[in-house]
């Protein structure tokens, strides 16, 4: 790689996981990112994205944990749900309509950002009290898509969580928690298939982590309704960008 490609690619990083840390929102917009701006190979690019999110929402989770805002019983059912249907949504990859789901993909994040924007019926307090089957179908669902698409699985679940008032913070860690069993097996899927580029990967996760590590505390800074308000805008403006790619390849 080039002087140039390296500085953008760090830079990309740190740019997406500060996104991350702070409004939960921002692993999906990596690929498109890395092949447009910077011109590489779109296979290449999910590959070393998905490896990345690994090391770097681990770190992301270790903070919102330390932090208080990492609700474990419902992190460990939504992971164990999403486990097996990551591995659906992964052998599913390949047969996918890339048109269908993307429009399917961009109607669900602008649905989402734009209740988030909406003032709450209530304001939610600090606990997350969905019940089990609903928590099975949050993260089977997130487990299918984000494997089946390579994001990484926050940009399903956080529209999700927030229709439901899930509160701000917590929902956020859920969203990096879950992208760990997704990324992983696709990790293997792709290792397997000889995609993974180790180095871009390793160079994603620690800019991520950089990110990751400024965001986390701007979310905490920053007060629930605006934090709120800020995750709406991000979801709407990803939502329009999924819709207008999809949108571009059918002229």
């Amino acid at each position: 790689m080039h002087l140039g490609l390296i500085i953008g690619i760090a830079a990309v990083g740190i740019a997406i996981g500060t996104a991350v840390g702070a409004v939960g929102i921002g692993g999906v917009l990596l690929v498109p990112i890395l092949t447009v701006a910077l011109g590489l190979e779109v296979k290449r690019a999910i590959a070393a994205a998905l490896l990345s999110y690994i090391p770097s929402c681990l770190v992301g989770v270790t903070l919102y944990a330390r932090r208080g805002s990492m609700p474990w019983r419902e992190a460990s059912v939504l992971c164990l749900a999403a486990l097996p249907a990551a591995y659906v949504g992964a052998r599913a990859a390949s047969v996918a309509p890339a048109g269908l789901l993307e429009a399917a993909i961009g109607l669900l994040l602008l649905a989402g950002g734009i209740y988030a924007l909406r003032p709450p019926r209530r304001m939610p307090a600090t606990r997350v009290s969905l019940r089990p089957a609903t928590l099975v179908g949050l993260g089977g669902g997130t487990g299918f898509l984000g494997a089946l698409t390579g994001a990484g699985g926050a940009f399903v679940l956080l529209p999700m969580l927030l229709l439901l008032d899930t509160p701000v913070l917590p929902a956020i860690g859920l969203g990096q928690v879950i992208a760990l069993p997704i990324a992983g097996l696709a990790s293997v899927a792709n290792a397997a298939e000889g995609l993974v580029d180790v180095g871009l990967a390793a160079g994603l996760a620690a800019t991520l982590t950089i990110g990751i590590a400024i965001g986390t505390p701007i979310a905490h800074a920053l007060p629930q309704a605006r934090l709120r308000r800020l995750l709406g805008a991000v979801v709407v403006l990803a939502g329009v960008a999924m819709l207008v790619k999809v949108a571009a390849r059918l002229l």
